[in-house]
């Protein structure tokens, strides 16, 4: 048999429903506000010719060399000053 009195037991079932309670409301108010919706969003894109739709993708690729470029240049100079470093060094 437990031990424990039925005061106790009360307090203790009265303890858990409260925090049922708790956990649900919780529950209802994280989903009520995330509630997902079927539609896409839209987006106002201008509509672009064939040739200024080609345009707009040399100027990124233009861009996304030169960045890559800058990147290597500077990846070059940090290696060849570590290496001056490490030849001082020893």
């Amino acid at each position: 048999m437990a031990d424990g009195s039925l005061s106790q037991f009360k307090a203790t079932l009265a303890r858990k429903i409260e925090r049922n309670q708790k956990r649900q409301a919780r529950s209802d108010r994280n989903s009520s506000s995330y509630k997902s919706s079927n539609s896409k969003p839209e987006y106002n894109f201008p509509k672009l010719s064939e040739s200024e739709l080609e345009k707009v993708k040399n100027d990124i690729r233009k861009k996304a060399k030169s960045e890559r470029k800058k990147e290597l240049i500077t990846i070059a100079i940090i290696f060849i000053f570590l290496t001056l470093i490490i030849l001082y060094l020893i």
